[in-house]
C-alpha cells in the first residue's frame, strides 16, 4: 500500500473476461482509459486460464537472472547482440536517468518473444542456461499476453470503427515475427542522499506494456495533467499503458503517457523487482494515423517512421552515449513541459 496522503492515480479498471466476451460497458470503459489516461488496469482474474504459477514464476526468474554474476550477464550485453536491444542484458548505469553522472539506477534483461516462441527461426537466440529453465513459464506467459492484447485490440478497433483491413491486429498478429520482449528489471537500492528518478520520464515505443510489480514506484503524468500521481499496484491485475505506436497509429486520438520509476517521498529507493511484456507492431508498419474519421489529420511536414526506424530512434534518445539534447521530445512523447 502507498502511505496515506500521495496523489494517487485514480485509472480505470477494465475485466479482460468481460472484454473477452465482447462487452459493450467494458469496451467503453476501455476506450475511454485509453483516450484520456493512457493507463488502465486489467483485471486478469475470472478468465479460464490460471495465471498465478506463471508470475510466481517469472519473478523467480527474475531473481536468477540477476543473482548471475556480472561477468555472466555481460556475456549476453544487449547492445552486442541485437541492433533493436531485443535480446540480452543491458547494465547499471547504461542509460540517461536521474542518478548522480545522469545515469539510471536500474539493470534489465530482454528476452525475444519470437525466440520464446519459435518464431522466424529465432528459438537459437543466445542465452544463459537459467533461461531454459524457465522456458515453460516464458512461453505461457507470452500465450496468456497473447490472449489479453488480441481482445484488447479487437475491442479498441470495434470502438473506433477502424475497417477489417486495418483493425489493429493486422499490425500485431501473434504467429508473424514482430520486436515484441519480456523485460525483466530490477531498480537498485539507493541510499537517501542519492534519491533520484531512476527511470528518466518517458513514453514506451511500443503499442502496449503489460506490467506486473507487487511494489510501489511507478508514477505517471496523464495527458493534460501537470501533476505526477502514483500508481498503486492491485491484486490480480496487470497494469496497462499505452505506446508511442497506438499515439502514432491514431495521431494523438489515443494517448501513451509519461511515466517514471522513483523512491516514495522522503523515502530511500529500495530494491525493487518487476517485469513486463512489451507489444510492438511489425517493423514494416507505418506509424502513421489509420483510416478514422475521428482521429485527427496527420501534420503535413511530420516524417512518417515505420515502426522498426522508430525504435532504433527512441533507443537512441535513450542511450546516454548517443543521445542528444535535443532530442528529449522522443522520450516524452512531444511534451516539454515537465513538471519536477
Amino acid at each position: 500500500m502507498l502511505p496515506h496522503g500521495l496523489p494517487i492515480a485514480q485509472l480505470q479498471t477494465v475485466r479482460l473476461d468481460l472484454l473477452r466476451e465482447c462487452n459493450s460497458n467494458e469496451a467503453q470503459r476501455l476506450l475511454e482509459a485509453c483516450q484520456r489516461d493512457g493507463f488502465f488496469y486489467l483485471d486478469i482474474r475470472n478468465v479460464d486460464v490460471d495465471f498465478t504459477g506463471v508470475l510466481d514464476r517469472m519473478y523467480e526468474l527474475c531473481r536468477e537472472i540477476y543473482s548471475l554474476p556480472l561477468d555472466d550477464k555481460l556475456l549476453y550485453d544487449v547492445d552486442k547482440l541485437s541492433s533493436l536491444k531485443l535480446n540480452g542484458y543491458k547494465p547499471l548505469g547504461r542509460n540517461f536517468g536521474g542518478l548522480p553522472g545522469k545515469k539510471d539506477g536500474f539493470e534489465t534483461y530482454t528476452i525475444p518473444k519470437d525466440g520464446v516462441m519459435g518464431l522466424d527461426c529465432q528459438d537459437a537466440f543466445l542465452r544463459p542456461p537459467v533461461v531454459d529453465r524457465f522456458m515453460d513459464a516464458l512461453q505461457d506467459f507470452a500465450r496468456f499476453i497473447s490472449i489479453a492484447t488480441t481482445s484488447t485490440l479487437n475491442s479498441l478497433s470495434t470502438s473506433l470503427e477502424l475497417p477489417q483491413e486495418e483493425n489493429f491486429m493486422t499490425y500485431h498478429r501473434p504467429s508473424a515475427a514482430s520486436p515484441d520482449i519480456i523485460r525483466l528489471l530490477k531498480y537498485h537500492a539507493q541510499p537517501l542522499e542519492e534519491r533520484g528518478v531512476l527511470h528518466t520520464p518517458h513514453t514506451d515505443l511500443g503499442s502496449l506494456t503489460f506490467l506486473f510489480t507487487r511494489q510501489p514506484g511507478l508514477q505517471i503524468l496523464a495527458p493534460d495533467s501537470d501533476q505526477w500521481t502514483w500508481v498503486e499496484p492491485k491484486e490480480g491485475c496487470a497494469i496497462v499503458n499505452l505506446g508511442d505506436g497506438m499515439s502514432l497509429l491514431t495521431n494523438g486520438f489515443l494517448r501513451s503517457c509519461l511515466h517514471r520509476v522513483g523512491p516514495l517521498p522522503d523515502e530511500a529507493m529500495p530494491t525493487r523487482y518487476s517485469f513486463a511484456y512489451l507489444v510492438r507492431a511489425e517493423d514494416q508498419t507505418p506509424m502513421t494515423g489509420l483510416k478514422c474519421p475521428l482521429f485527427p489529420p496527420l501534420d503535413p511536414g511530420k516524417k512518417v517512421f515505420t515502426s522498426g526506424e522508430w525504435l532504433k530512434q527512441k533507443f537512441q534518445a535513450v542511450r546516454l552515449n548517443t543521445r542528444k539534447e535535443n532530442e528529449d521530445w522522443i522520450l516524452t512523447g512531444n511534451r516539454d513541459d515537465l513538471p519536477a
